[in-house]
């Protein structure tokens, strides 16, 4: 049995979401750290998670386009195939539904340190769902509205000389991203993680 469902079932959450008029959001892989008001999804029953499942698992026990928003929060970097995840979370979303993802970025430590990890991003790995000319190995489509390179996941944890280089740093990866990912990346010892907002697109 790869699903079950616990303290609030599906269909109760999205009717009620919608009685309020506000989102339906559903967090995927979220661990611990579910979003707020969100229907949190992981194949763990910790605190917080409202359905266990198996993520590999399809279709997920959701109805289609049920979600305004959906999150994948350091998720799709543990999966080697990451294809028939996103396929699943278009079925989900509404048209114009935003997706939200965050993932490690390939030149950086935090992509190949977790040994569960089983790939990594580039800012252009999102193109390839009709916002270029190989997106034909999907019928799945999603308009990409936002990347961002992040230089620090933790700047927190570094001292104060780090953080200030970090900030020039991250001034240049939001001004000139293409430079940074090509040749910067390279240069600073890597980028630590990758912000998307994708749109879901239906006819």
């Amino acid at each position: 049995m790869t699903t079950t469902l616990l303290e609030s079932p599906v269909h109760a959450y999205i009717a009620s979401r919608r009685a309020a008029e506000t989102p339906v959001i559903i967090d995927l892989g979220c661990g611990r750290h579910k979003a707020p008001g969100a229907l949190g999804v992981d194949v763990v029953p910790l605190p917080g998670v409202d359905l266990v499942h198996d993520l590999q698992q399809f279709p997920y026990p959701l109805p289609g386009n049920c979600a305004d928003e959906i999150r994948l929060m350091h998720v799709l970097e543990h999966f080697a195939d990451p294809l028939p995840i996103l396929q699943e979370v278009w079925r989900l979303a509404r048209p114009g539904g935003t997706i939200l993802i965050r993932t490690p970025h390939y030149s950086g430590w935090y992509a190949w340190k977790d040994p569960t990890h089983r790939r990594a991003f580039s800012a252009e790995s999102f193109n390839y769902f009709g916002e270029n000319d190989y997106s034909y190995y999907s019928a799945t489509r999603f308009r990409v509205r936002a990347v961002r390179l992040r230089y620090f996941l933790e700047e927190q944890y570094w001292p104060w000389p780090h953080r200030a280089f970090g900030r020039i740093v991250q001034r240049i990866l939001d001004s000139h991203p293409i430079f940074a990912e090509r040749f910067l990346c390279h240069w600073i010892g890597g980028i630590d993680e990758i912000q998307v907002t994708l749109e879901a697109v239906k006819p």
